[in-house]
């Protein structure tokens, strides 16, 4: 589920450059680490690059307190000539939504959440439809909110700097896809109302809440909010396909995201951030274990997903993962618990399929088996199951 190519379509079908399988490497024998996976890693990141798929990558990999790399491969900025670096500030998309459901949780230590409470507690003003849907449904995706970005009267709008009032009227009054708890869909309203939550009970806005209380304490010193006005060095511009060739991606304001999707970072700050949040700096123990355990709906059956976070299984190697997909970007980050290996994929390509990236650099690093996709320019048209084209999907 977490390893699926985020798009940015809003249609049900299109044409993609995809990575077609010119050869296959045989599994490894014993897991990678050192140089012989710093090449292997250097290989795929450059194949996807001059295969023209993708403009840049940043990785990161590191396991335990053996930090591996962190690099960047092709150009941040086409028109400029820029490199990309391990430094390069990318939009990390969906990303943000484990950001938020931290900052939740630190809100529920403090007393100020209770995440069995109804959400128009906090958001009084919030149609009688949500008088049943709790906090931790919004945390968990089974709300049954319907997602706007999967509205087709969103679409227009998305270039507008919309208040949350203006964005949150799109979707209020819509006809519930399900009961509360009764299954799960991916859906970008209820992180977006998260982030209007934690406003409503701080007292202070999402992005100053993230500054004051993550940020900040963290010493994530390139991590903030991707407002476009702003001057921030290092910033990867983003790109889209189109015929083969890459472009410029489309525009989308960036207040509309929210706490769902907002947010820039980059690869050494991801890593520092993921350690920081297992390790009891960001929330409780406990607190960490809530967002981490796969949620369960009303007829008692997992969902796979936490709190802002995917929870999985790669050849049994249990995992914590997220992506994001945003107008020009694709993201991936991944922990493995038994062995503590981080991996942090970061792309200004919306085509690019980070997770795919970082799913094999993890089987090369866990000893699994592994084919190695070698890009072409071939076109094939493929058709996305609509549940992963919303912006902002893992």
């Amino acid at each position: 589920m977490l390893d699926r190519t985020a798009r940015t379509s809003l249609t049900t079908a299109f044409v993609i450059t995809v990575m077609c399988t010119l050869a296959t490497q045989a599994s490894a024998q014993d897991p990678l680490w050192g140089g012989d996976l710093v090449g292997r890693i250097d290989s795929l990141a450059l194949a996807s690059i001059e295969g023209g798929s993708v403009a840049a990558l940043s990785i990161g990999v590191k396991r335990g307190g053996d930090l591996l790399l962190t690099k960047g491969y092709g150009l941040a900025d086409i028109e400029n000539s820029v490199s990309a670096t391990a430094e390069t500030v990318y939009r990390i998309g969906s990303i943000t939504k484990q950001f938020t459901a931290a900052a939740v949780m630190q809100l529920v230590e403090a007393g100020k959440i209770d995440i069995d409470a109804s959400m128009t507690e906090y958001l009084p003003d919030y149609p009688a439809a949500g008088q049943d849907v709790t906090i931790r449904h919004l945390l968990t995706h089974t709300s049954g909110i319907k997602s706007y970005t999967g509205l087709a009267s969103w679409a227009p709008k998305k270039t507008l700097d919309l208040s949350d009032e203006e964005l949150v009227d799109l979707f209020k009054d819509e006809p519930v896809d399900f009961a509360p708890g009764e299954r799960f869909l991916y859906n970008n309203s209820g992180f977006y109302l998260l982030g209007m939550i934690i406003e409503a009970v701080s007292g202070e806005s999402y992005r100053d809440y993230l500054d004051a209380h993550v940020f900040g304490p963290l010493g994530m010193s390139r991590s903030l909010y991707c407002d476009e006005r702003p001057i921030v060095p290092g910033r990867a511009e983003g790109y889209e396909q189109d015929g083969g060739e890459l472009i410029n991606a489309e525009y989308l304001s960036m207040n509309q995201p929210g706490a769902a999707g907002a947010l820039c970072s980059t690869v050494p700050d991801l890593l520092l951030w993921t350690s920081a949040l297992r390790s009891g700096r960001v929330v409780s123990g406990a607190s960490y274990g809530q967002m981490t355990i796969s949620g369960t709906l009303n007829s008692g059956d997992d969902t796979g997903y936490g709190f802002g976070l995917g929870v999985g299984d790669l050849g049994g190697n249990s995992s914590v993962a997220h992506g994001g997909g945003i107008n020009g970007f694709s993201t991936m980050m991944a922990h493995y618990m038994e062995s503590d290996l981080d991996i942090v994929v970061l792309s200004n390509t919306a085509s690019e399929d980070a997770g795919r990236v970082a799913q094999t650099i993890a089987r090369w690093a866990l000893g699994l088996e592994v084919a190695v996709e070698i890009p072409t320019t071939e076109q094939v048209a493929i058709e996305v199951a609509e549940d992963i084209l919303e912006t902002w999907r893992r």
